[in-house]
């Protein structure tokens, strides 16, 4: 007896070919090791403070001499303020945030700028990879704002 393949035949392999596929998909999807948590835990209290946020990234948008970031592998990240910015007169915070993992994020809450107007995120407490710079700052009641991108290798 010789089998005739029929276009039947051929939907009823598309189908279970497809069917095959989705449910890879989704079993890859499930099972893979990737997480991705929030950016934070309180979305909704900081998406209300928004336009302060932008108003703020205007703020330095505008300024001559911007905060300037050196990545060094021996030592670390270094953020450099202008001189009209130094530890006198100026206040603020950083956050340097992963996307795929917030137990490697970084939060300090009060800038320690050196007199040499300088901060120091040191190497030890960076891992390989991708991270993004928040760095909030406020002088003569002035709010700036800043994001970077960085790639610590």
């Amino acid at each position: 007896m010789k089998f005739k393949f029929t276009w039947g035949h051929g939907v009823i392999l598309a189908l279970s070919c497809f069917i095959i596929f989705i449910c890879t998909l989704i079993f890859t999807i499930e099972f893979s090791k990737n997480t991705f948590d929030l950016v934070t835990d309180n979305y909704y209290e900081e998406e209300i403070n928004y336009q302060k946020e932008i108003d703020a990234t205007h703020n330095a948008a505008l300024l001559k001499e911007k905060p300037k970031i050196e990545i060094i592998s021996e030592s670390g990240i270094k953020i450099i303020f202008p001189k009209e910015f130094n530890y006198t007169n100026t206040t603020g915070k950083f956050k340097l945030f992963r996307a795929n993992s917030q137990a490697l994020d970084i939060n300090k809450n009060e800038l320690d700028l050196s007199p040499s107007n300088t901060l120091l995120i040191p190497s030890k407490v960076l891992v390989n990879g991708n991270y993004t710079l928040k760095l909030y700052w406020k002088k003569d009641k002035i709010n700036y704002q800043m994001e970077i991108p960085i790639t610590w290798n």
